[in-house]
């Protein structure tokens, strides 16, 4: 139940749907929802099933183990939260990851792909925990929904079967419109600035998520397209650059011990990751390096064309000057070649 302070239920419903129209200031309408945080659970665990039925869940236990513990870590710095949270990974190739409302949180198959260290998966999973926290997807619902969302969210998510489907489906529609393309841009701001604070806290290095953005920078630039259709509602990549720039200066200058970037121990987890759409056939390798190999000797030695030199580099996020030293974990992408049955082959060059 929402406190009303005071205001009728009348005269509450219609500065709703006054501020709804303009007649309140945005910054109020962004940071104002209705929904209590019961229903919130109710709608995102609803909504979590259309999700997995959309997009599948991506079928790697050991993975999806390794996901969960990065998120329990960076819950455990948190300390007590509103919703029980679950991440999960989705076999998508698109680079992104979602939350729902209630603390449902998921990562792409696409989005491990890119991310090359821990620390880089606890900044992404700790913007996604700052929109739980913030309550993003109640306020988004009461901004797009207005006072309806009073009895449809309420419909929606209690028993009734095929009488509450039309509900639903208004609600589901206007949720997962902000779930798939942003929740806004200071929506996308602040939870850049939780999910820094939030991973140094878990004991992360959050200049990784710098690194990380710049990663999307160029990436931006190398297809020369919008970023899977976010610019509406996602701020440009090098606002987010600056700022999470600004904040990770500020977080490790407060000192406090050691930082884990953890990249090695992250790319030992993507061995066999599927890559790209499933038909290609395509699965991520990793090559551990021995001292003084470099992008180039890897491509030549263990892809068997230096002209791919460019391509190691780029996946792991690192320049074709780089030196790897012994042990250090290398992700590769086999070329597919056409096998004489015409059928599509990964070939992987020996040592």
């Amino acid at each position: 139940m929402v406190c009303c302070n005071g205001i009728g239920r009348r005269a509450f419903l219609l500065l709703i749907v006054g501020s709804l129209l303009g007649f309140a200031s945005p910054r109020r309408t962004y940071g104002f929802t209705i929904i209590s945080e019961a229903d919130e659970s109710e709608i995102g665990k609803k909504a979590d099933q259309e999700i997995l039925e959309r997009f599948g869940r991506y079928r790697d236990q050991q993975l999806q183990a390794y996901v969960e513990s990065v998120g329990q870590r960076l819950l455990d710095g948190i300390g007590p939260t509103s919703f029980r949270y679950s991440f999960k990974i989705i076999d998508v190739s698109d680079v992104n990851a979602m939350a729902l409302p209630g603390g449902y949180i998921y990562i792409t198959r696409g989005m491990l792909a890119m991310l090359n260290s821990e620390a880089q998966l606890a900044g992404v999973l700790g913007h996604e925990i700052g929109h739980v926290t913030s309550r993003h997807a109640a306020k988004q619902l009461t901004k797009a929904l207005g006072a309806q969302i009073l009895s449809l969210g309420l419909m929606a998510v209690s028993p009734g079967g095929r009488e509450n489907t039309g509900e639903w489906a208004r609600v589901s529609a206007a949720l997962f419109e902000h779930v798939l393309l942003g929740y806004g841009r200071e929506a996308e701001l602040e939870a850049d600035e939780l999910g820094l604070r939030t991973a140094y806290r878990a004991g992360y290095d959050p200049a990784e998520m710098v690194t990380f953005l710049n990663a999307m920078k160029m990436k931006e630039r190398l297809e020369a397209l919008g970023y899977h259709g976010f610019q509406g509602t996602h701020p440009e990549t090098i606002d987010r650059v600056v700022k999470a720039e600004t904040m990770a200066s500020i977080l490790i200058g407060q000192g406090g011990g050691s930082l884990e970037v953890k990249a090695n121990e992250y790319k030992a987890h993507l061995d066999g990751l599927v890559y790209g759409a499933k038909r290609d056939n395509r699965r991520l390798k990793i090559y551990v390096a021995k001292d003084g190999d470099t992008p180039a000797t890897v491509a030549r030695n263990i892809l068997g064309d230096q002209q791919l030199a460019w391509e190691v580099a780029n996946l792991n996020g690192i320049k074709e000057a780089t030196t790897f030293h012994e042990g250090d974990r290398v992700k590769l992408l086999p070329p597919v070649s056409r096998g004489t049955d015409g059928g599509r082959q990964l070939k992987l060059s020996p040592n």
